[in-house]
């Protein structure tokens, strides 16, 4: 039976990301087809039709797991707590970026085709692609990857599970962004979310970090 349902979620999981990907429609379609102006306003709709739906979805279903659940993380910890090991984690990011620069020079690492394909759509639509790769992915991103995905598979406060979740988050976050060279900055960068997620129990310190990391790659 337990297994059964870890398959469900599993299946859930795929669901929710297939919802994510979905958003990106409108854009790709004005991205590479030639557009009348009013049918750009009109793609434009839809794509905050879709993200404004999928996020309520995400944010909605994510509190009801929560309180489902009898989450650990529906108890959040002082404001201090959060802030102190926010800032922490804002160093650990620092030093992440340094490692990742270091990295990319050590082995000669390319663009990864998810970083390509952003670049792609930001010299079409750079407004566009702006706030989605800043806000509006980062958000999804996170009640999916942090919020959801932990309230389905690693409910307990128990260290060696946590630690075990941090891993396969990181695995799973680094794989669908890229499985080659790539793929250890990705997988970092989602243990560190993961982590900082964990730690404050709260999902808007991991999106703060993630919004902060993506508004740094397009500068």
């Amino acid at each position: 039976m337990r297994a059964l349902q870890v398959l469900k979620n599993c299946l859930f999981l795929v669901l929710l990301f297939g919802m994510d990907q979905l958003v990106s429609i409108p854009q790709l379609v004005a991205a590479y087809t030639q557009n009348h102006h009013l049918f750009l306003f009109f793609l434009i709709i839809v794509y905050i039709a879709i993200a404004i739906a999928v996020i309520v979805f995400f944010w909605q279903f994510y509190r009801y797991k929560i309180k489902k659940n009898h989450s650990i993380y529906g108890d959040l910890p002082p404001k201090r707590v959060r802030t102190q090991t926010m800032l922490l984690m804002v160093l650990v990011w620092m030093i992440f970026m340094l490692f990742q620069i270091w990295y990319t020079n050590q082995f000669k690492v390319n663009i990864s085709a998810n970083q390509l394909a952003i670049e792609k759509l930001f010299e079409k639509l750079p407004i566009w692609t702006f706030i989605d790769g800043v806000l509006v992915a980062p958000v999804m991103e996170e009640l999916i990857f942090r919020g959801i995905f932990f309230e389905l598979f690693f409910q307990t406060d128990q260290p060696v599970i946590k630690v075990i979740g941090v891993i396969v988050n990181a695995v799973i976050f680094g794989a669908l962004h890229d499985t080659g060279i790539n793929f250890p900055i990705y997988a970092i960068m989602g243990a560190i979310l993961a982590v900082t997620y964990m730690r404050t129990r709260d999902i808007k310190c991991s999106i703060g970090i993630h919004i902060l990391n993506n508004f740094i790659s397009f500068i």
